[in-house]
């Protein structure tokens, strides 16, 4: 016996279970109303017009009925076999164009017809090609794919070829053609039967509410109608499809696009003063801190010699429009409208969140409530104060298939792939919504009355209560009466309003007091073991120097494995001493209560801070100058250090926007009259617009993206409580770049 023979081979294929059609059409599709929409989109890719969605009968599970209805061109029995029966054709995929070529067809993964089975249990489906005297008509029965004994290749349809007794003169579409249009002969009828689901009023509203986004209310496709046909029970629901009317009368609009290079301009329009501003640069990718980030340059990058960890942007060309609401002050809104806020409201409710519509439809699930895909509701508890929320915004992004191939669908057909160029759609709508705020938060600051507002930097955060207008009336003797009642009044809201930033700014405060005392923990805990390392691996090191040294015997490969170990322990004696150095540069930060200041060569102290940034510095290029003359003060040294952190951070965040050659840091320090001490703090970013001067002081106030508006604020309440002293921004005439004076008046 040859036990070497092979055996006879054989040829195998897959059979799938009929079953495995269920999994497409009911488990794929999430709900009801995410499976019409597929089926609208069919019709839009047969070219047509009009589509009518017609609930017939009793809504009721088991019962009632569901047709969709188009006046597109139709199929003859080939295109019924050999692509709407083809599960995962990619006759889209390879034919990007409708048949009139007017269209970029949208479904691409050839599974969308078999949402029908999510509705209903039965679906007949008539059809009648352009120019054909005959109508083909199939039923389809999706129980039998519940059959667990059953193949796929087993389950057999009906259809036939018979003369037109649906797609006819009088057929339903006839009643909603405008008036210069005729019946053409054609279209499609997918009418489901006894139904899966029981439909109520919330259901009819969610479809109605997801239709009425399927095309972009912004750029509506003019030759495209939706319409929805009820029963008399749910009649207020009939209607042609339309976005709502409040998407009219925002208080905020923003008109932009990126090119396929990364420029970029849109406009911020401030309904209420007519005014306008416009943003335009180049977006580029860098990898920080783990991530990366979408930033800003006033040219384009050439990355062919950038040492920097940048990457062009990967999303594609993409233009879009945003539609922004002040929700406590809807009175424009009510004065069109005709309705109370409680309705406004709800209706912004309603159409609340940023859509993405690929070819002119829509992709979901971006904007359908509780999808805050871009996460403004978790910005805005970073930062209350100005950050907007998802319910105050509704508006669009607009890309194509052949434009923006990295947005590509997943499997599902419900959302992007979240790759690098989700990514990078992400961060770039970021960075418009920051531009946004900015915006609106200086318009809301600028309109109300604020003539007694302190001067930037002098400390207005933790200001007393102004009690000199109430004094001033209760000692006039001809006052009116109540006059001082309302003026106290007036103080408290003020004070009250007040008081809520204050516990907004001590969580600030208590997060950093915190991450103080973790700090303390990890200098105490980690100082030991540190010292061990560096003691241990330097005797180690003396050992080996003395082994090659002194053994005669020894090897060339001995001595060569000897001289690697004595390298690694050099090595680890390097880096302890750097760990040593942070720690001894992060001890000022902990949170250990400071004593009396101690005197210090401020030169040295602004060494030390800056060397903590010394791997950002080499890695964007930032050149710095710091002064090397020897100024003894009395200063804490956390106090300072805090004060250069702040500037440090956000130069080297707006450094990133220029050129790499041209991003420099300078700071200089010299003695005033008396015992005043001068620290000046200059770099050449983009500098500070004109706009934002009066208010970079503010608390919250911020223009980068995931800025908390708080560094500046506390830099200036350091110089003012513990120093009684200033911080100010100084002119740099036509010059870029931001130039901070610090003047400290005591304690140095």
């Amino acid at each position: 016996m040859n036990s070497n023979k092979k055996p006879e081979e054989a040829s195998m294929v897959l059979r799938p279970k009929a079953r495995i059609l269920k999994t497409l059409g009911e488990e794929l599709i999430s709900s009801e109303t995410v499976a019409l929409i597929e089926l609208v989109k069919n019709a839009y890719d047969a070219d047509a017009r009009n589509v009518l969605i017609r609930f017939e009968g009793e809504l009721k599970k088991g019962e009632g009925a569901i047709s969709v209805i188009d006046d597109g061109h139709g199929m003859d029995d080939n295109t019924i076999q050999n692509s709407w029966m083809v599960i995962a054709t990619d006759k889209k995929k390879t034919q990007r164009k409708s048949k009139s070529g007017n269209r970029r067809l949208l479904g691409e993964k050839g599974v969308g017809r078999f949402s029908a089975a999510r509705i209903a249990e039965e679906l007949d489906l008539i059809t009648r090609p352009t120019e054909s005297d005959t109508e083909f008509y199939a039923f389809f029965d999706w129980r039998q794919f519940d059959n667990p004994d059953l193949f796929l290749d087993e389950i057999e349809f009906l259809m036939e070829e018979r003369a037109p007794e649906t797609i006819v003169n009088s057929w339903p579409l006839e009643g909603y053609l405008d008036g210069d249009e005729v019946f053409k002969g054609q279209g499609t009828v997918v009418r489901m039967n006894s139904l899966k689901h029981t439909w109520e009023s919330k259901d009819l509203k969610e479809l109605q509410r997801g239709l009425s986004r399927l095309i972009s209310p912004f750029n509506s496709i003019s030759d495209f109608n939706i319409y929805i046909e009820m029963p008399d029970a749910y009649g207020e629901f009939s209607s042609q499809v339309e976005p709502p009317e409040i998407i009219k009368y925002p208080h905020y609009i923003v008109n932009g696009s990126v090119d396929s290079k990364g420029k970029y301009r849109f406009d911020v329009t401030v309904e209420a003063k007519g005014k306008k501003e416009s943003f335009e640069g180049y977006f580029i990718s860098r990898y920080r801190d783990g991530v990366w980030e979408v930033f800003s340059l006033e040219t384009e990058a050439d990355l062919q010699h950038s040492n920097d960890k940048l990457r062009y942007l990967e999303c594609g060309q993409l233009n879009f429009k945003l539609r922004v609401w002040d929700r406590d002050e809807l009175d424009n809104v009510m004065q069109k409208i005709g309705v109370g806020v409680r309705s406004v409201r709800k209706d912004l409710d309603a159409i609340a969140g940023i859509n993405i519509y690929r070819d002119g439809f829509r992709v979901l699930p971006y904007g359908e409530p509780n999808n805050d895909w871009l996460r403004l509701d978790l910005r805005r508890v970073q930062n209350p104060t100005r950050n907007l929320s998802n319910n105050q915004i509704t508006g669009y992004i607009s890309i194509t298939a052949d434009g923006n191939p990295g947005l590509h669908d997943r499997s599902n057909r419900e959302g992007l792939d979240q790759n690098t160029a989700y990514s990078d759609l992400a961060n770039i709508m970021h960075f418009v919504l920051t531009k946004l705020e900015t915006i609106r938060y200086i318009e809301k600051r600028s309109s109300k009355n604020q003539k007694n507002i302190e001067k930037p930097g002098q400390g207005n955060l933790f200001s007393s209560p102004d009690f000199g207008s109430i004094k001033k009336v209760l000692v006039d003797e001809q006052a009116k009466p109540g006059e001082a009642i309302g003026l106290i009044n007036k103080v408290e809201s003020d004070w009250n309003r007040k008081v809520q930033t204050f516990k907004s700014v001590i969580s600030q405060y208590h997060a950093l007091a915190t991450l103080g005392g973790i700090v303390d923990k990890v200098l105490h805990d980690g100082r030991q073991p540190l010292a061990t390392i560096q003691t241990e691996a330097g005797l180690g090191k003396e050992i080996t120097e003395e082994l090659i040294g002194s053994l005669p015997d020894i090897s060339p490969g001995q001595i060569s494995d000897f001289k690697s170990v004595d390298i690694g322990l050099g090595r680890i004696i390097d880096q302890a001493n750097i760990l040593r150095d942070v720690f001894r540069r992060v001890e000022p930060f902990g949170g250990r209560k400071r004593g009396r200041p101690k005197k210090y060569y401020i030169e040295d102290v602004i060494k030390d801070t800056f060397s903590i940034y010394d791997r950002d510095f080499k890695s964007t290029g930032v050149r710095v100058q710091i002064p090397s003359s020897q100024t003894l003060v009395s200063v804490d040294i956390t106090e300072l250090s805090e004060i250069l952190t702040n500037l440090i951070t956000n130069s080297i965040y707006w450094l990133n926007s220029v050129p790499r050659g041209q991003r420099k840091i300078k700071v200089m320090v010299s003695r005033l009259s008396g015992d005043s001490l001068e620290i000046v703090f200059a770099d050449t970013g983009p500098g500070i617009k004109e706009e934002h001067r009066n208010h970079i002081f503010e608390p919250y106030f911020s223009d980068r993206e995931g800025g908390h508006g708080l560094g500046l604020c506390l830099v200036g309440e350091i110089a003012k409580d513990y120093y009684n002293g200033s911080v100010e921004l100084l002119d740099t005439g036509k010059n870029n770049g931001a130039v901070f004076r610090i003047v400290l008046n005591k304690r140095v």
